[in-house]
């Protein structure tokens, strides 16, 4: 039986390879790429979520022990957020509409799966714990969002959102999460596709940042909401940190300029650090800032409150260097 789940799988990695080597010619078949500027084939997202599906199938058929309560309505609602980003990345919706619809989605998925809602905020540093209430089915898809639009706004240069989903997935995890099956799923075609990304031959797409991002916020939720993970908001804080500030950053920029805090520009922190570093050293540079706190807070007995503490402060740093930067350039 293993070797024949083996088998199906190898098949399946085959499929993606093959969708992603095919991408110019099957993006142009479907319209399926970017139509303002460089034209390269969206078709990261869709490898990755076929892969991810028929991985998903292959479980039902030769492995039921590793299938979780639930699982079916979580493949559903990814497929939802999925189908979401595909249809955007086709005929280019509103960014409200595409929002608002996911917000929907993701209230109606909690309110039937409630074992994924944020019940409270715990904060380690004062040991305190706030219950959220009948808010927790509003907010907990309200931070799914934050994560959501924090890696879609990342997701600039070749790289740079695999990396960090790739960061996260090791950051976070935990040898018992139900969740395990369904989060590693997305590793294989995730790094075909970050080798035909940083040869410039496709990109995500919304469909795959939104993919992703909703797969890891259940993730994050899973462990914060496990009994044998104690994980506090700071610390989850500190693993998304700098996706988030540098979104927050670029929301207040954009507000003040009186400006739509939704339509992208080139301020963004990795269009700075590759104006100065190019692309090999800025992706080096943003997984460093991502990875070493966290590193250290698994290692030794560190406030975790310093360390968000030195990261920001590193980060306001490198951005007011950067801008400098740019401006006497």
């Amino acid at each position: 039986m293993d070797l024949v789940f083996l088998s199906f799988n190898l098949i399946n990695i085959f499929i993606v390879w093959f969708i992603f080597e095919k991408s110019a010619i099957i993006s142009r078949k479907i319209n399926l790429y970017k139509k303002l500027d460089d034209q390269t084939p969206l078709i990261g997202g869709l490898g990755i979520y076929l892969f991810f599906i028929i991985f998903n199938l292959s479980l039902y058929i030769f492995k039921e022990d590793l299938i979780i309560n639930g699982q079916l309505s979580i493949l559903i609602v990814l497929s939802v957020v999925f189908a979401i980003g595909l249809i955007d990345d086709l005929y280019q919706i509103s960014y409200a509409y595409r929002l608002i619809f996911i917000y929907l989605v993701l209230i109606i998925f909690f309110k039937y799966n409630d074992a994924y809602i944020i019940d409270y905020l715990y904060f380690e540093t004062t040991n305190k714990t706030i219950l959220l209430g009948k808010l927790s089915l509003f907010l907990t898809p309200f931070f799914i969002l934050l994560l959501l639009n924090s890696l879609n706004m990342a997701d600039g240069i070749n790289g740079n959102s695999t990396f960090i989903v790739l960061s996260y997935l090791f950051l976070l995890f935990e040898n018992n999460l139900n969740l395990n099956s369904i989060a590693f799923s997305i590793i294989p075609p995730l790094l075909l596709f970050l080798y035909y990304n940083l040869k410039n031959k496709i990109y995500l797409g919304d469909s795959g940042i939104y993919l992703l991002s909703v797969i890891i916020s259940l993730y994050v939720i899973s462990k914060y909401n496990s009994n044998d993970a104690i994980i506090s908001c700071e610390k989850i804080f500190l693993i998304f940190l700098i996706p988030g500030i540098d979104m927050f950053r670029l929301f207040i920029l954009r507000l003040l300029k009186k400006r739509n805090p939704f339509k992208g520009d080139k301020n963004h922190f990795h269009h700075l650090l590759e104006e100065k570093f190019k692309a090999k050293k800025t992706l080096i540079i943003y997984l460093i800032l991502i990875n070493w706190p966290n590193f250290l807070i698994k290692i030794f007995d560190i406030n975790v409150f310093i360390l968000i503490f030195i990261n920001i402060l590193l980060f306001v740093l490198l951005i007011n260097y950067l801008q400098k930067l740019r401006k006497f350039s």
